[in-house]
């Protein structure tokens, strides 16, 4: 199935009026004035993915919630990896990863990439040579098989309704960062609605300077236009991931976290490209 005929333009998925690379469009594109719906041309591509979804989640999480319950972490990862590749390929997506030499084996970090669309949780999912353990609303433990089996993998859920909450959260996860496991939190919070890189929340960054883990910034190219906010309209095409250089905390206080925040910021946006074609 070719995502060749799947490119109706969306409103805001090629932000213009750039000024420079690392500027914010002029014109922000808000999800609110773009409803849900899936275009006629994409729909063969939606149920194709939809019968895959169902069909490996059916398969495999019964495996991670049993890896789960005998408290075998690297297994239930193993099967949520496989998921993940299964589902991309029913999608029409494909992956490249650039930098994984700047990751030290063994080392945990608290992973931060930039949140495009869903289809990037896949792309990080099936090419991020670390163990680790995702940082999610709770929201998604109460979906069927889905939720259990993510909740089986280690995952932190946070109230994002409760900010409080959410600290507590984050600081009792701390005690999972052991045994070169790493921890993926999206520091801007959730999905961008016009493709660029949002502004951050401290979440991650008093994660890291509370541990001393490093920060392992990551830029995602090529998601948003593959499957934008608020919509269906998936679209087969390649999904680019790059590896910054880590950050070093050990040492730093919540005084840095401002500081630290920003080197992280500049670090993905070094790598990332507003003109990037995944379909191409």
């Amino acid at each position: 199935m070719s995502g060749g005929h799947c490119r109706d333009r969306i409103p805001g998925q090629t932000p213009q009026n750039w000024e420079g690379r690392r500027a914010i469009p002029v014109d922000r594109y808000h999800a609110k004035e773009f409803p849900l719906r899936i275009p006629l041309n994409c729909l063969p591509r939606v149920v194709f993915t939809a019968f895959g979804l169902v069909l490996m989640t059916a398969i495999l999480a019964p495996l991670v919630i049993l890896a789960g319950i005998l408290d075998k972490a690297g297994p239930a990862y193993v099967l949520m990896r496989t998921w993940g590749r299964a589902v991309a390929r029913f999608m029409g997506l494909t992956f490249s990863i650039h930098g994984t030499e700047k990751i030290i084996p063994g080392t945990s970090y608290i992973i931060t990439p930039n949140h495009q669309s869903n289809a990037d949780i896949l792309a990080l999912v099936a090419t991020l040579p670390v163990r680790f353990r995702w940082v999610i609303k709770k929201e998604l433990l109460k979906i069927p098989l889905f939720g259990w089996a993510l909740g089986s993998t280690g995952a932190i859920s946070l109230d994002r309704s409760n900010r409080e909450e959410s600290v507590k959260r984050l600081q009792e996860g701390t005690s999972k960062l052991h045994g070169g496991w790493s921890v993926l939190i999206y520091p801007e919070g959730t999905r961008t609605s016009d493709g660029i890189i949002q502004h951050f929340k401290k979440g991650p960054f008093m994660m890291a300077v509370q541990t001393g883990i490093p920060i392992l910034p990551v830029t995602c190219n090529g998601a948003f236009k593959i499957l934008p906010k608020k919509t269906l309209a998936i679209r087969a095409g390649h999904i680019s991931i790059t590896i910054g250089n880590p950050i070093p905390t050990e040492g730093l206080t919540e005084r840095n976290v401002p500081e630290l925040m920003e080197k992280t910021r500049q670090e993905m946006i070094a790598h990332f490209d507003p003109d990037y074609d995944p379909f191409t």
